[in-house]
């Protein structure tokens, strides 16, 4: 079963790897979604008192190119992670947070050179960066994830077995 889940993994990587190959060899790369939705949250954020949370906002306004790439590299380190999960060896089932981070930072190096020759297309430095951390934060994302299940499990085995506990003692 293990090494089924790991083809399908594996599949599933290599077609996003080729879908972000593809949005790297387009000239013209397909524009962020309007920014007029932006502002409306901006403005009810500001007429709340709570400004600071406008800075994201502002970022994802003049770099929203850079906020692309983070999402798009968080997407590609939500494929990676289980692929390796499930790759069938334990030392890489066990490393598969910095495995995955490693592995989607080289194609992100391998991609921002790839981009070097598309007409009208730069490699960056920056777009790298925003590709490291959507990395990272899929990472932060799913290590949180699998914590809190084991927090939730260890608690409701604690319950469990103070209930067992309860139910001897009053010889039920």
């Amino acid at each position: 079963m293990k090494g089924r889940k790991f083809h399908i993994f594996l599949c599933m990587t290599l077609g996003y790897a080729c879908f972000l190959f593809y949005l790297s060899s387009l000239s013209n790369p397909p524009e962020p979604p309007d920014i007029r939705l932006f502002f409306g949250i901006v403005s009810v954020l500001e007429d709340l008192g709570m400004k600071f949370l406008v800075i994201p906002f502002y970022i994802a306004y003049r770099n929203p190119d850079k906020v692309a790439h983070f999402f798009l590299y968080m997407i590609f380190g939500f494929f990676l992670h289980p692929t390796i999960s499930f790759s069938g060896n334990s030392v890489l089932s066990k490393y598969a947070a910095p495995l995955s981070i490693f592995i989607g930072s080289i194609y992100g190096l391998s991609d921002e050179f790839h981009q070097s020759f598309v007409p009208y297309r730069s490699a960056s430095m920056l777009d790298f960066l925003a590709d490291f951390f959507g990395l990272l934060f899929s990472q932060i994302l799913i290590f949180s994830y699998f914590g809190i299940k084991r927090i939730k499990r260890k608690i409701r085995e604690r319950t469990e077995r103070e209930e067992e506990e309860e139910e001897k003692d009053l010889g039920v």
